[in-house]
């Protein structure tokens, strides 16, 4: 786990707390998420050709017209309508309308379902390749300054324009709308109106459009060089100062409800009027190239791509409905051993979920551990037996990885837990995980520890185990486990063994001067919380606060389990004679926003929920309520719903005061809407692929002087001062770095969904939200 520079000055200062309920809905913060829709991408059956032309007809049939033809998509299936090129396709009732190589081609249904097709001759100097299709009660066909109709078994009707036409849009109604070199205008009986683009701010040139649509509640919507536009009574205008990702449109549709989508050359957009949408990377789309839209009553987005069509799908779904997809998709992928632990697989073919390889991480104990805090919440929230029994598989897998390393071939001193495990049927670890690679790995960090043997087996010869524990691991552990206590295990028996385990660990803390202690006798690289390190060594400065923190939160949880009041005294002493307290108010070193490594926010966060719900000493409350609140000054923009609901649950009612008098600790501003909206938007794909956000308009760059270890242009936020919304972006765990504008891979790993499962049930259990 590497650190990176960070500075945040807090102060000590008084703090007024109120009562801290837990489990109860906090005053003014409930939210009742209904039911939404949620969007999810994927790649259609192939076309015998590249799509340039999609409509939505009649019952939610789409048609395309493609570079080898004209087909429906209709019941599941394309069906193939005509052979040949055609280049734009439109409906006139339950008719399709297409310009293709032969002429008009017009296909109607029989009654045995069969297309029937006509084709007829176009207007003379019409060319089908670059001429602008309109369907409704007549076929409208526009080229150059010429407008042409033809109404059912009728010849063409020639009219006239104002000026070379670039882009056609016709409403429900059959109002035309034409953008020409002259500019904007729309049809009144026979006359051309010009439509001057006058909004709110400002004037823009109408001779810019390149695209028009009416949407499904009759208003006009235009693209163009300098942003897009609806007519809503007056004129709304939105470029990349308001929020509009892109510039350098291919493609505009009306949606479901008067939102919109657009197609660019890097992917697409939505926008509702309030919301943006970017959906780019095979997350989303077959390829990034948009070159039509269509989108039917459903919502769901038809987008005809350079490589394939695919289709944004709207599904109607609820946050409880989401929870069960992750559990499942972990059921059926993601518990690796026959203890479970819960962690991503490498998958055998990119984006192919049928077939998956599972794999140990560094971090085993604290990934599986966070699931089973999310179980725990769950099991609090909703009584399922079934989260029980996912919590208590944690409980054991977490157990397990304290009883593997004792005996066997390098035994570890008891209480020591093991990063994570495989079995010694597979390949040898230590042939990659070797001491010439941990020399080579010094030469970066001169306080890596070179091991004799990092992978070493255990008493029964099944299991190698990973040493070099981290102090992340152990926060895992400890964060689980006081749940596990609290809210899943029963009086008696079950206590007392989740109790033996945690005190296990920290009696090895104790034993061994507040030093996490390996096989070989010595420090793992993260396992320091003595004073001496922490005070005395200067190369720990970046790790003072936060370690100062975590150990203190260690010594409160073993406290709060056992009777045994050596952990209350080991506290104090650490606070009284080494200040720990005035360490841990500020647990956090970063030169701006965004800096630091976020596996140290999220370790921060877990231990503040426990560190706060046992503390008992209205001053050391106070010192950790303050600490938590300038924590959370910096995160709140992340839009991460843990931090969030960590934050929002200690921090109700609590004040603190100094010179100037006192003043309220309670998270401000949108977080709980913002928390819902992160919950609701993350994607149900949890493949990484590549999300690319670089060049995106509605981007500022974080700069040199906010991250100045960093290279500040690949950092970035919203102009409108958050991280992007999470399912523009990858999110395996809460240590991702939010601010990193490319993100992902070549989508050959799932990631679990335990990053939702955890802050949803967090959030149930404390009934920040609640469900219809």
């Amino acid at each position: 786990m590497e650190r990176t520079k960070r500075l945040l000055v807090a102060a000590a200062l008084t703090v007024t707390l109120g009562p801290a309920t837990v489990g109860t809905t906090p005053a003014s913060a409930d939210t009742v998420v209904a039911p939404f829709l949620l969007q999810v991408g994927s790649t259609m059956p192939a076309l015998p050709g590249k799509a340039v032309a999609l409509a939505t007809g009649p019952g939610g049939a789409i048609a395309a017209a493609h570079t080898e033809g004209v087909a429906v998509w209709d019941s599941g299936r394309w069906t193939e309508v005509t052979g040949g090129a055609a280049y734009k396709v439109a409906w006139r009732g339950d008719a399709l309308v297409a310009l293709t190589a032969k002429g008009l081609l017009t296909a109607r249904r029989d009654g045995a379902g069969q297309w029937q097709v006509s084709t007829g001759r176009l207007p003379e100097g019409v060319d089908a390749a670059t001429a602008l299709l309109a369907g409704g009660s007549d076929v409208v066909l526009v080229q150059g300054e010429g407008l042409y109709r033809q109404k059912s078994g009728q010849s063409w009707q020639h009219e006239r324009l104002p000026g070379t036409a670039v882009a056609l849009a016709r409403a429900e109604a059959g109002t035309l709308a034409v953008a020409t070199s002259a500019g904007l205008f729309e049809q009144d009986g026979r006359t051309w109106k010009p439509v001057t683009l006058t909004g709110d701010t400002g004037t823009w040139a109408s001779t810019t459009i390149t695209h028009l649509t009416y949407d499904s509640k009759g208003r006009l919507w235009f693209a163009g060089g300098q942003g897009i536009g609806v007519r809503d009574g007056k004129w709304k205008l939105y470029d990349p100062s308001r929020g509009l990702p892109l510039l350098g449109f291919t493609a505009l549709a009306p949606g479901a409800d008067g939102d919109v989508w657009l197609g660019t050359a890097r992917g697409a957009i939505r926008f509702d009027g309030e919301h943006w949408e970017y959906r780019q990377g095979r997350r989303w789309l077959p390829d990034d190239a948009v070159a039509a839209i269509a989108v039917d009553g459903k919502a769901n987005a038809y987008l005809g791509t350079a490589g394939a069509v695919g289709l944004i799908e709207a599904q109607r779904t609820t946050l409880a409905k989401k929870a069960e997809v992750y559990e499942q998709a972990i059921d059926a992928r993601h518990r690796r051993t026959q203890y479970g632990f819960v962690e991503g697989v490498e998958l055998d073919k990119a984006g192919d979920l049928s077939k998956w390889t599972q794999h140990d991480s560094d971090n085993d104990g604290l990934w599986t551990g966070m699931y089973g805090a999310g179980e725990s919440f769950r099991y609090a929230a909703s009584k399922d037996p079934q989260a029980r029994e996912n919590a208590r598989k944690v409980f054991e897998a977490l157990k397990f990885l304290g009883d593997v390393t004792q005996g066997g071939s390098n035994p570890a001193p008891a209480g020591f837990p093991a990063r994570t495990v495989r079995s010694t049927s597979d390949t040898d670890p230590n042939v990659k995980d070797s001491p010439e690679r941990d020399k080579e790995k010094q030469k970066g960090d001169a306080l890596w520890k070179i091991s004799p043997k990092r992978w070493p087996t255990s008493a029964d010869g099944k299991w190698y185990w990973k040493s070099d524990t981290s102090s992340d691991e152990l926060v895992g552990h400890y964060f689980f486990n006081a749940l596990y206590y609290d809210l899943v295990a029963e009086d008696g028996a079950e206590k007392k063994e989740v109790a033996s385990v945690i005190t296990r660990i920290t009696d090895h803390l104790l034993d061994h001067d507040l030093y996490l202690v390996d096989h070989d006798g010595k420090p793992t690289r993260w396992g320091f919380f003595n004073p001496s390190e922490l005070n005395g060594n200067p190369w720990r400065r970046e790790e003072r606060g936060l370690n100062s923190q975590t150990i203190l939160t260690f010594l409160t949880i073993a406290d709060h389990v056992s009777d045994d009041g050596k952990y209350a005294a080991a506290k104090k002493k650490l606070i009284s004679e080494s200040g720990y307290e005035m360490n841990t108010l500020a647990p956090k070193v970063t030169l701006g926003v965004g800096g630091g490594n976020q596996s140290d926010d999220e370790m921060a966060f877990m231990n503040y929920y426990h560190l706060l719900k046992y503390e008992d000493e209205p001053a050391l409350k106070r010192s950790w309520s303050r600490s938590l609140y300038d924590y959370w000054q910096l995160e709140q923009y992340e839009l991460n719903p843990l931090f969030n609901f960590i934050a929002g649950v200690h921090l109700k009612g609590a004040t603190w005061s100094d010179a100037y008098g006192p003043v309220e600790l309670d998270p401000t501003g949108p977080w709980l809407a913002q928390s819902v909206d992160t919950l609701k938007r993350f994607p149900l794909n949890l493949v990484n692929w590549k999300q690319n956000n670089s060049g995106r308009l509605d981007i500022t760059n974080l700069g040199q002087q906010v991250r100045p270890d960093d290279d500040a242009s690949t950092l970035g936020m919203l102009r409108s001062g958050t991280v992007l919304p999470v399912d523009e972006r990858v999110v395996g765990h809460w240590n991702h770095d939010p601010y990193k504008l490319d993100q992902g891979g070549s989508g050959t790993t799932e990631y679990d969904g335990a990053s939702f499962l955890l802050p949803y049930w967090m959030g149930r259990y404390h009934q920040f939200i609640s469900e219809k």
